[in-house]
């Protein structure tokens, strides 16, 4: 990046705060869907950050739908936290795995819980999860209902339900007819809705067909050939549409549309969740299907860190996985977008950057073929000093930069 261009992004920059995103509203307009990523789960500063972007999407954007890149079912145990039903640490807790079993999480949700103590229930935020996996919940809500409202319904379904009940997402595939029977089981409830309605009540049955609608999604996931492990790029564009990654992809973008179907205003939804989910990248991530489905309302905001620690679980060879995160360095990698970045912008705020409608240099650079650096939950000691290729425009609207970050306060 050159003296002009460098000129041009800290002229363009805003901090990460309300004034600073203030500044940076007009880029939103027409935009349906924003979405938040970042490019490591366990990084502190960078799930703050996302933190702070939804408060302001939520106080100053009215947005009134947080659409998360976690569990479908385990999120309507969030929905129910922000609502006073239950407890924000335990509602956090329950979504399965680490990612999002952290203090910060749990400070949003009773964020959002306070704010919703005093408002019009028309006027409170919901949240949903979009990813069809971990439905541990749903079991458990589907199977009481139907022990009380049709027992007759859960036989044929029983091994299945309890094949999925502690499923996590790389194990072997789901038999076939187990998935069948779960898929067979949202219909057959579909089918029963006038006498389960007279039997139980309009809200429960709603609540069930939910959780029944979550279930037959997590089993077509559960079920789909498993393709190539962390495939790159090439490999992604070429794996089939029914492949596990592709499909879950697919499942997650159609949660994400469906909810901001449902919720007014522009943005109407905010869809927070790991770069490698939010990005319009290639078939595996969900932000390619959700901007095919909407263009350019929809609108995603990476989440970069120049240098710093992070925590991830790391992955040994022929040993089998830790169950829980370590702490992992991250030198800065020179030569990569961040640092370039961090060397326009100095400083130790965070700090963003409109690409959408960046004109002279800063497009070209913007348009130019370059490296990054993602951190998913799971790393081996290559991919922490791993240059991935990317041109940011195509992938991102913006980028939000953090200089330096630490490990999340995983509980």
């Amino acid at each position: 990046m050159d003296a002009e261009v460098a000129d041009e992004v800290a002229a363009r920059a805003v901090p990460v705060d309300s004034l600073g995103l203030a500044s940076w509203r007009p880029a939103l307009r027409g935009v349906r869907v924003l979405g938040v990523g970042a490019a490591a789960y366990g990084a502190r500063e960078l799930l703050e950050m996302g933190r702070r972007m939804v408060e302001f999407a939520v106080d100053e954007l009215g947005v009134r739908l947080l659409v998360l890149g976690a569990s479908e079912a385990g999120a309507t145990g969030l929905d129910a936290a922000v609502r006073g039903l239950s407890s924000p640490s335990d509602a956090v807790a329950a979504l399965g795995g680490w990612e999002y079993d952290t203090r910060e999480m749990v400070g949003l949700v009773s964020w959002l819980r306070d704010r919703t103590e005093m408002v019009d229930p028309d006027d409170r935020v919901r949240v949903v999860g979009a990813d069809p996996v971990r439905p541990a919940r749903s079991v458990k809500v589907l199977g009481s209902y139907l022990r009380d409202a049709a027992p007759e319904l859960l036989p044929p379904a029983r091994d299945g339900l309890a094949e999925l009940l502690d499923r996590e997402p790389d194990e072997r595939p789901l038999k076939a007819p187990f998935r069948d029977a779960v898929v067979g089981l949202h219909g057959e409830i579909v089918a029963a809705e006038a006498r389960l309605v007279a039997e139980t009540s309009p809200s429960r049955y709603a609540e069930a067909l939910d959780h029944a609608w979550i279930l037959a999604r997590a089993a077509e996931v559960a079920a789909a050939p498993r393709g190539t492990p962390f495939p790159t790029a090439e490999q992604a564009e070429q794996l089939d549409d029914t492949s596990a990654p592709v499909l879950r992809a697919r499942m997650v973008a159609e949660a994400v549309t469906r909810a901001a179907g449902t919720a007014t205003g522009m943005p109407a939804a905010v869809f927070w969740g790991h770069d490698d989910l939010v990005r319009v990248g290639d078939p595996t991530t969900a932000g390619r299907h959700v901007r095919s489905a909407l263009g350019d309302a929809y609108y995603v905001v990476g989440g970069w860190f120049a240098e710093g620690s992070a925590s991830a679980v790391r992955r040994r060879l022929l040993r089998p996985l830790r169950p829980r995160p370590s702490s992992h360095k991250l030198p800065a990698l020179g030569g990569t977008a961040e640092a370039e970045l961090r060397s326009a912008l100095g400083g130790t705020d965070d700090r963003l950057v409109d690409l959408r409608g960046a004109r002279g240099g800063l497009a070209d650079w913007a348009a130019s073929p370059t490296t990054t650096r993602r951190i998913g939950s799971v790393v081996d000691s290559g991919q922490l000093k791993e240059r991935i290729p990317v041109v940011p425009v195509r992938e991102y609207d913006a980028v939000a930069l953090v200089p330096r970050v630490h490990p999340a306060w995983i509980r």
